[in-house]
């Protein structure tokens, strides 16, 4: 079971050390919650960053199929001329894929400063809470494919027109920056059909009257997205040991199924176990009715030589054995009732196996039925086809 520590970290972090945080039970239930300088954020398994505002920012561009090693390379060479900075300078998260209908695909991607993730991980591995997450909050805003999504917390709004974008934007500025994008959206015939407004608690939040269409949606709870949105710490800036979040999500129920395995194993273990103290009585005391019977006879096979020494004492006496031909013949006509009337084409009998050839029009379930009679009769019966007909060969589970 893992805790975890999510901190919203702003631009200004950390000369200015204050950020919000939610602990996250064993179950990702919320814990506790606040807004605190480092001295005073609760212990946690685990410490994840969202990286608030514009400390990230989110593209989509147009790629031609390539290979995988020349992936990076293109993607800065496309972005070159959109980034602030050097493309090296730059740290690339590919966020999602679409095919288009030509040789290339459309390719989303988080931009962030290099600069910026080396800090975070020097400064938390300083504090003692090395990170194992960083995500950026505009991926994990609440978003839809039929509305646009402003979710707002501290002074800053998160605006996602679909659920494969967003951008970052001073509150201040905010009904100016969506005056904008509903102009260009308008102009390009998808202006959105409302737009959803989510508070965060204490933030600094617009009049809904300063925005045409606006309206009110659920509180927004920054910390939400995190365990599914892309992990900005990859490649250079891989952490050891780290887990997929998806993957940390399975442990409860692998160790569940786990546990359930091993007492299913013990148990048949203890199954097996018992049948074994069973079989062992089983054979002691036929060992012993054998030794009672026959004293001067040593115990090899008891169950199989008592059976010959009844069948000899039958045949002593006039009886069938319960290998002669007409037994196994009487065992076969029992399970046919008519059937042995018209469909027998041959029978044969040596050596205590009976042997029934039937048409090659003999229905092969019906001899599947058959053999599974016999069975439970103690009898062995094997089938084989000789010149497109099938033959039947009956005998005893034990030879004489």
């Amino acid at each position: 079971m893992t805790t975890r520590l999510l901190l919203r970290i702003e631009e200004h972090w950390p000369a200015r050390p204050e950020a919000a945080w939610v602990l996250l039970g064993h179950g990702g239930e919320v814990c506790a919650e606040g807004e605190s300088d480092p001295r005073h954020w609760p212990g946690a398994d685990e410490c994840w960053v969202i990286l608030a505002g514009p400390q990230c920012v989110w593209l989509e561009t147009r790629l031609p199929r390539a290979a995988r090693r020349d992936a990076q390379r293109l993607l800065g060479y496309a972005l070159e001329d959109r980034l602030l900075g050097d493309p090296d300078s730059q740290h690339l998260t590919v966020s999602h894929r679409r095919r288009d209908a030509g040789n290339s695909e459309q390719v989303g991607v988080l931009v962030v400063a290099r600069e910026r993730l080396r800090e975070l991980l020097a400064q938390f591995a300083a504090l003692g809470r090395p990170l194992t997450r960083c995500v950026s909050e505009v991926q994990l805003a609440p978003s839809s494919a039929d509305a646009w999504h402003v979710s707002v917390a501290g002074g800053t709004a998160i605006v996602r027109p679909a659920p494969d974008t967003g951008f970052a934007a001073d509150v201040d500025l905010l009904p100016a920056v969506l005056d904008t994008q509903l102009a260009a959206a308008r102009a390009a015939n998808r202006e959105p059909q409302r737009i959803v407004l989510h508070r965060a608690a204490g933030s600094i939040q617009p009049c809904p009257g300063e925005i045409p269409g606006l309206v009110d949606g659920q509180v927004y709870r920054w910390w939400q997205g995190a365990p599914i949105a892309d992990n900005l710490l990859h490649d250079e800036f891989s952490v050891p040991g780290a887990r997929p979040a998806w993957l940390a999500g399975l442990r409860t129920p692998v160790l569940m199924a786990l546990a359930a395995s091993v007492i299913w194993l013990l148990g048949s273990l203890g199954e097996i176990i018992w049948q074994r103290h069973q079989l062992a009585g089983i054979e002691a005391r036929l060992t012993r009715t054998f030794q009672s019977a026959f004293p001067n006879s040593p115990p090899i096979a008891p169950l199989a030589q008592m059976r010959r020494q009844l069948n000899d004492e039958r045949a002593r006496h006039g009886l069938l054995r319960d290998d002669d031909a007409l037994a196994l013949l009487a065992a076969v006509a029992d399970l046919l009732g008519t059937e042995a009337t018209d469909h027998l084409a041959g029978l044969g009998y040596a050596d205590g196996r009976l042997e029934l050839r039937w048409p090659a029009s003999f229905p092969r379930q019906r001899l599947a039925d058959i053999q599974r009679g016999l069975a439970a009769r103690g009898l062995l019966a094997e089938v084989s086809e000789k010149a497109g007909a099938p033959h039947l060969f009956v005998r005893t589970e034990l030879l004489p």
